[in-house]
């Protein structure tokens, strides 16, 4: 564990050494009328026109998406109006943001003039399965056209929507998920199989099927980062975060991983229909949890040096629920849950990345408790 950890941190380090991507490219394709662009100021630059006149601004503007902050490249008239935006890097999972770019979302914030609301849902349509990624290209465009307009062409400062938190059925639902599991797993508990049944189609209904928000790698690579999102729109992101290590800092359980996991709960659906089984892997065992725990590091190492928490997150969770995922995802999807049939839960015993991370969390716990027990101990040896 502590190999693992100076690794993570060298992976940190050299990840926040790298240098940035040229923006040129992006700045060019932002406005491709532009005759030149040239540096102003604060990540702001001038485009000019043939004639050498101005022809708009373009400044760069982040939000927070699923994964972490997604940044864009607003190009912005004279008017205060979007006449180009062009995401210039992203942290998203590739399928999702590559899901929002083909999508009619960008092209309909151009023309869009600085006073006008920027809502998913009011003036601008949101992408089905990518609501995270599609917020955080309208909220980057938004702040981009209402800084330049504001800051440069000295519009009119628009009224701005007062604070709200977003809490809706499925943060609700998750808390209400996160009682019922700590609750189930009270050993003086009468009915902890119906409970966890209870719990299980539930997050495979909601966290599954209708929200596609199950806990996965890219949250621990967030975490790694120091991505926190908005706590005004990502109200269930710290739910399910605070929630599962609050649960297991108290009391050393996993709330979530067996109570209800989306995809846990699908294959053991599906285990119940063929008759899944605990099957032992014998002389193969240490194999694979050192493969599972090989990966897990990999993925991680490779998330903090590349800094993008969806680029290498492995599971194949939203190529079940939200069908969505490379040729190789729908291929190890298929793979795990025929496997479902026969094994109890393959995944989650041998490929899962969460179980390492939650694994070292606990015998971190374990750790501290244990210095902490010696510590007093010691105090009232000398005491006496």
């Amino acid at each position: 564990m502590i190999v693992a950890f100076f690794l993570i941190g060298i992976a940190w380090f050299l990840g926040a050494t790298r240098e940035e991507a040229d923006l040129a490219p992006y700045l060019a394709k932002t406005l491709p009328q532009a005759e030149r662009i040239e540096y102003f100021t604060n990540s702001t630059y001038k485009a000019f026109s043939a004639n050498d006149s101005i022809l708009a601004y373009i400044t760069i503007k982040s939000a927070f998406g699923y994964g972490g902050p997604l940044n864009t490249a607003v190009a912005v008239n004279l008017k205060g109006e979007v006449i180009g935006c062009e995401v210039v890097s992203t942290k998203e999972t590739p399928s999702y943001i590559d899901k929002v770019l083909a999508s009619p979302l960008q092209q309909s914030l151009l023309e869009k003039s600085y006073t006008e609301a920027y809502e998913l849902n009011g003036d601008l349509d949101g992408v089905s399965g990518a609501t995270f990624t599609s917020r955080a290209l309208v909220a980057s465009t938004k702040r981009g056209v209402r800084y330049v307009s504001v800051k440069f062409l000295n519009l009119p400062k628009p009224p701005e929507s007062g604070f709200h938190i977003q809490f809706g059925l499925i943060e609700l639902i998750l808390v209400l998920l996160f009682g019922m599991g700590y609750v189930g797993q009270s050993k003086t508990f009468k009915y902890k199989k119906h409970i966890r049944w209870l719990t299980m189609i539930t997050g495979l209904i909601f966290l599954g099927f209708v929200y596609n928000q199950p806990f996965t790698l890219s949250h621990i690579s967030q975490l790694l980062l120091g991505y926190f999102p908005d706590f005004q729109f990502h109200m269930f992101w710290y739910l399910l975060l605070g929630g599962m290590f609050f649960v297991f800092t108290v009391d050393n359980k996993n709330p979530y991983c067996q109570w209800f996991c989306p995809f846990g709960a699908a294959q053991e659906c599906i285990g119940v229909i063929g008759g899944a089984k605990n099957r032992p892997m014998g002389k193969y065992t240490n194999f694979l949890k050192w493969m599972q725990r090989i990966l897990t590091l990999s993925a991680i190492l490779l998330a903090l040096y590349f800094r993008n928490p969806g680029l290498t997150s492995f599971e194949v969770f939203g190529t079940l629920f939200s069908l969505t995922g490379s040729n190789y995802q729908f291929a190890i999807l298929g793979i795990v849950l025929i496997t479902s049939l026969f094994i109890k839960r393959p995944w989650c015993k041998y490929l899962c990345p969460l179980k390492p991370p939650m694994d070292a969390y606990s015998n971190l716990r374990k750790w501290v408790i244990e210095f902490w027990k010696k510590k007093r101990q010691r105090s009232v040896a000398q005491a006496r």
